[in-house]
């Protein structure tokens, strides 16, 4: 069946609902990147920093949250947003929103000694070395207080060598050699920052050899903490994580442990790419059927990253008009998106090989996917009518977190992926538009505005539903969510760009990044996708259904679940 997602279909979003049963207003998650209450500065939507450790950032119960209360043990992998691990009734591994182990989403190293390599994307850091048939090299970790109380970064030294041949590269570090041929991936590297006599962080992570004629090209995935010996818990409790990696074998802890910007950067080529996703596929496949081997009562709930990121990178070989589309290229990656499905067939297949008589399955997806060919900067389309002011005369571009922005002559910003924030008096530190009367008649006319702007370059629509924040979210919590929110039409999305406060000079460009396919849209164009092993009673299943249905099969009657106030319904 078709599955209905949230507005906005973003993973964070609708995973909370699915796991809550609540719309987006009532568990506060309403993007990847929210408003800071007190500036106009972004935050990560993932984690909450606090008192030296993150907390949690949603806003309402999830399913397993009434385990203890109805006596069933839970197992959960790998849900977005469950970063801290949270205590359940049983066990769980943090998913997205885990951060790597310099505190980040993911931050690879690029050491090269192609001088020209350096460049302004921000998925990685790049160092440009001289080139030698032995370089002494230095991976830079997370910061600590130096003698003098500065923060400074902790540095691992390893060291690599070129064969006479330059046919190979041999990577050592700490007691490990790693020999690499160009496009090969090391095993797991163990690494270990000293943070003082007696303490250590311990980390994982994989050199890939991207190249080496005429130039090194090494690449090094971002450091995941090791579940052997996290940093930080990343499950609950908190050395499962370490009986998992005894158990069954190594895993990345990160939340988002697919390198999608490595490839997008130019930094790895799709074949090293595919390789490390169908090397991660296994790994959580099989973390998924060692606990259903062992689990005979329960919930257990697995999450699967894979389908997503193959079509954020691979959609481009489904829409001829995308201008990273080829149709000369190798066969493997014109098919990755049907060989992504075979596989999650094949995965798919063994968990129902382990099921007993009694037991129920549901499969689904948050959102489906379409092509994202055209850019759309929403600062720089609000500059252009008037709307957002730079302090300099003749800036035609607005920097990244609106450095140069005159916030005594704005009146309308965007911020995230999902639409724009009145610059409202009172609410924003500088804020110029009175509530009431002024901001909802500005607010009506910058969407009448939205639904009539058309691609110069397609003669198409841009968007293909513009709302106001009322009319999408309902709850105590949607406080900062957009005042006015967007759904694009398929094949144009809000621009990286404007996800961080930046404008550049146009208003819509050429997406020419390998990320091609994307479910940031109006979601009546991606519903999401749900089959079960029982017969449905509800004929139009939306994401918030998913919850409800869960309580139901563990014992929870139908006046508990109205008196908790959800959105959804028991699909049977």
């Amino acid at each position: 069946a078709r599955l209905a997602t949230t507005n906005p279909p973003l993973s964070p979003v609708a995973w909370c609902t699915a796991v809550t049963g609540r719309n987006p207003g009532q568990h506060g998650i309403v993007d990847f990147i929210s408003r800071r209450p007190d500036s106009y500065l972004p935050d990560l939507s993932l984690a909450a920093p606090g008192q030296g450790r993150s907390q949690p950032v949603r806003r309402a119960r999830a399913f397993w949250d009434y385990g203890a209360e109805a006596r069933v043990p839970m197992v959960i992998l790998s849900c977005p947003v469950t970063f801290p691990p949270e205590p359940v009734n049983g066990r769980m591994l943090a998913g997205m929103g885990t951060p790597d182990l310099l505190g980040t989403q993911g931050t690879f190293a690029f050491y090269t000694t192609e001088k020209e390599a350096v460049t302004t994307d921000t998925g990685g850091e790049v160092f440009v070395v001289e080139p030698s048939d032995t370089m002494q090299l230095e991976l830079l970790g997370p910061y600590k207080a130096g003698l003098t109380g500065k923060a400074e970064r902790m540095k691992l030294p390893f060291q690599v060598r070129v064969s006479r041949d330059r046919a190979e590269a041999t990577v050592s570090i700490l007691d490990r050699e790693f020999s690499l041929a160009a496009g090969e991936w090391s095993d797991w590297a163990d690494i270990e920052f000293r943070v003082g006599p007696f303490r250590r962080m311990r980390g994982l992570t994989r050199f890939h050899l991207a190249g080496l004629r005429p130039h090194l090209k090494l690449y090094v995935s971002p450091i995941s903490l090791d579940p052997r010996d996290p940093w930080f818990p990343v499950s609950y409790p908190r050395n499962y994580s370490a009986r998992l990696a005894a158990e069954v074998g190594l895993f990345p802890t990160r939340g988002m442990p697919f390198d999608t910007w490595a490839l997008n950067e130019g930094r790895i080529s799709d074949d090293a790419f595919l390789d490390q996703a169908e090397d991660l596929l296994d790994r959580q496949t099989r973390l998924l059927l060692h606990e259903l081997r062992r689990s005979d009562q329960g919930v257990l709930f697995g999450y699967f990253e894979y389908p997503d990121v193959i079509q954020h990178l691979y959609w481009r070989f489904r829409d001829p008009r995308h201008p990273r589309c080829s149709t000369n290229a190798p066969e493997r990656l014109r098919n990755a998106i049907p060989e992504c499905y075979r596989r999650m067939d094949r995965v798919l297949g063994q968990v129902m090989d382990e099921l007993q008589d009694g037991d129920t399955l549901i499969v689904l997806s948050d959102h489906g996917f379409t092509g994202f060919r055209r850019a759309v900067h929403l600062n720089s389309w609000l500059h252009r009518r008037g709307l957002l002011s730079f302090r300099g005369r003749d800036d035609r571009e607005g920097l990244p977190l609106f450095e140069n922005v005159d916030w005594a002559s704005t009146r309308a910003y965007a911020l995230g992926f999902t639409g724009i924030h009145l610059n409202l008096r009172g609410r924003e530190p500088h804020g110029i538009v009175t509530p009431g009367l002024e901001a909802d008649a500005l607010r009506r006319a910058i969407a009448d505005s939205l639904k009539a702007l058309e691609d110069p370059v397609e003669h198409q629509p841009v968007f293909s539903s513009v709302w106001l924040r009322e009319e999408v979210f309902h709850g105590d919590h949607s406080e900062h969510a957009p005042d006015i929110v967007v759904g694009t039409n398929a094949g144009w999305r809000v621009s990286w760009q404007t996800a961080l406060g930046a404008a550049p000079g146009a208003v819509i460009e050429d997406n020419d990044r390998p990320w091609s396919g994307d479910h940031m849209v109006d979601p009546a164009l991606v519903p999401g996708v749900l089959f079960c092993n029982r017969s449905m009673t509800v004929a139009e299943p939306a994401l918030a259904d998913i919850a409800p249905t869960v309580l139901g099969l563990m014992g929870f009657p139908p006046g508990r679940l109205q008196a908790e106030g959800l959105d959804g319904r028991p699909l049977f």
